[in-house]
Order: structure tokens, then C-alpha cells, then sequence
């Protein structure tokens, strides 16, 4: 069904989203709590950066604030996907809202 239309007010509309995994759908705050947790992770890794990551220093780069890099990537990423996510919910809540009114009376 095109999603202009509109189907009688007895029967219901399903909305399937395409493209989530079934995880991703039944936990959202996955992916914005690894990429933090990643961050964290590499933030503490960069503090023995050059023991942790020999190779690092063979080729000259420094190991510590490669890692920093890394991690202030993904914690910008994690908070920007959490944001996200919590955008979606309110929209996915007032869609909801809107296209299923509460029925007064019955």
C-alpha cells in the first residue's frame, strides 16, 4: 500500500521499517552505547598507547595521540547517534499519535 492512502478506520496500518535488523529495532541504544564505550575504551588504551601498539611507533606515529583521535571520533559519533535516536522516538511517537487516535467512547 502507497503510504498517501488510507485504509478505513477499522482496520489498522503497519509501518515496517526496512533496512534495521531485528536487534537494532529491539534494542536502539545499542550502537550510540558501543560507539561510547569504544571511545572510553580507546581513551584509556591511549595512556600505554606505545607498549599496546608497537607498530605505531615503528612507523613513527605517535601511538597515544592516534588513539585520542580514535576515540574523540567515535564519542562525537555515539553522541550525535544518541541524539539521533532519541529525535526518532519522539517522531515515531507522534506519528503514532497522529495516525492512530485514540477512539473516545468505545
Amino acid at each position: 500500500m502507497i503510504s498517501g492512502q488510507f485504509e478505513p478506520s477499522g482496520q489498522r496500518q503497519y509501518i515496517l521499517v526496512t533496512g534495521r535488523s531485528l536487534l537494532l529495532q529491539r534494542h536502539p541504544v545499542l550502537i550510540p552505547v558501543v560507539l561510547i564505550i569504544g571511545s572510553v575504551v580507546l581513551c584509556i588504551a591511549s595512556f600505554s598507547a606505545d607498549t599496546l601498539f608497537p607498530v605505531l611507533a615503528l612507523i613513527g606515529a605517535p601511538g597515544a595521540l592516534v588513539c585520542f583521535s580514535v576515540a574523540f571520533v567515535l564519542g562525537v559519533s555515539g553522541v550525535l547517534a544518541s541524539i539521533i535516536a532519541i529525535i526518532e522516538g519522539i517522531d515515531r511517537h507522534r506519528l503514532r499519535t497522529t495516525t492512530f487516535p485514540q477512539q473516545k467512547g468505545a
